[in-house]
């Protein structure tokens, strides 16, 4: 029996490391809500302008597609995977699978339509020909992409209301 006590920190303590581990409310809406700011801040059209910018004044430190990949499509998968890796609970459902369906449209939309004006502007494209590829784009998603980041505020505001979360939309 004295050795069971001796035995018994021991065993408590896995058990006591899970329930530490779990993430608190705000943990989930940083890694729900304020990391789908990636999707949003990226899709504007202005981030080309950025670029094409930086390449007319080679300061550009890779191709426009390298940097598309390193500095938004990297990131944002990092993002998808830590939102992946929450244990969904009944409160915070919602809020998981929105902000996955919104970042993951971001996505899909960065590694195919950035990509590609990405690709022209390194064949060295005109920038009045890039900015209609541009235009072309935000004009065919900017309904969905919307849409997505609409309902994605809307389920973000309420599950910081409900955990008494400060989050002001801007």
């Amino acid at each position: 029996m004295k050795h069971l006590l001796k035995l018994l920190p021991l065993l408590l303590l896995p058990v006591l490391f899970f329930a530490c581990s779990s993430p608190t409310k705000e943990q989930i809406f940083q890694r729900t809500a304020l990391n789908a700011n990636l999707v949003s801040s990226a899709y504007r059209p202005i981030y080309f302008s950025e670029i094409l910018e930086q390449k007319a004044k080679n300061n550009l430190p890779t191709s426009a597609k390298e940097y598309v990949s390193s500095r938004t499509i990297a990131p944002l998968n990092e993002a998808i995977e830590k939102v992946k890796d929450l244990k969904q609970a009944k409160d915070s459902q919602e809020l998981i699978s929105t902000s996955l369906d919104y970042m993951e449209t971001g996505k899909h939309l960065f590694e195919k339509e950035y990509l590609r004006i990405a690709e022209m502007i390194d064949a060295g494209k005109s920038p009045e020909e890039v900015k209609i590829a541009i235009d072309q784009m935000f004009t065919a998603t900017e309904t969905e992409m919307l849409s997505k980041q609409n309902n994605m505020v809307a389920v973000a505001s309420v599950f910081a209301k409900e955990n008494n979360i400060d989050y002001i939309v801007r």
